[in-house]
């Protein structure tokens, strides 16, 4: 585990900042993400800690539309209970989805790895100008099976078939004498 500059293992500003989504409180994942950014310098740390702040900031941001969405509704008894309902029950979903991540994340980042959220982690490597790397197939290469071309070569179509010479003092496309059978007495 790498330590940073106050020899403070560095994996545990992301963790802190998951644990800001968990309890969610969004100033945490502010601070830990500044910290990483501007005292650490540590990239890996930085990219860890923006997955954490995006993701508090998306649980954040449901949790004030649906309330600004519920504020808009007339005040009609049933259909205001109704949507107030659903949009509750859609932001408790939000939250979960948010804990689940976040403590999928914490168990990835306190073995080094990254968090690798869907969509938050090419956001934190675009920040930083970078791509996400791909990973490599298992086999890349893959031997040719007999009878296919390589790319460039022409098809191969097997061995040419090559016909044995005749025997000695034969003509070329004459049937060779029998041996070994029963001769023919009327043959010289």
């Amino acid at each position: 585990m790498r330590k940073g500059t106050f020899g403070v293992v560095l994996c545990l500003y992301p963790i802190l900042a998951f644990a800001g989504v968990i309890l969610n409180w969004p100033l945490l994942c502010v601070v830990c993400f500044a910290f990483a950014l501007l005292v650490e310098k540590d990239e890996w740390a930085g990219r860890q800690t923006l997955q954490a702040l995006g993701l508090s900031l998306i649980v954040y941001g449901a949790r004030h539309l649906a309330s600004w969405g519920l504020e808009l509704l007339p005040d009609l008894s049933g259909l205001h209970d109704l949507a107030g309902t659903a949009l509750g029950i859609f932001v408790n979903l939000v939250y979960l989805a948010a804990i689940v991540c976040s403590v999928v994340a914490i168990l990835r980042v306190g073995k080094d790895q990254e968090a690798d959220l869907p969509g938050l982690s090419e956001l934190a490597y675009r920040a930083w100008g970078k791509r996400k790397p791909r990973p490599f197939p298992a086999n890349p290469y893959q031997p040719p099976q007999p009878g296919q071309p390589q790319p460039g070569q022409p098809p191969y179509y097997g061995a040419p078939q090559q016909t044995p010479p005749p025997p000695y003092g034969q003509q070329p496309g004459q049937a060779a004498p029998p041996t070994g059978g029963p001769q023919d007495p009327r043959q010289p």
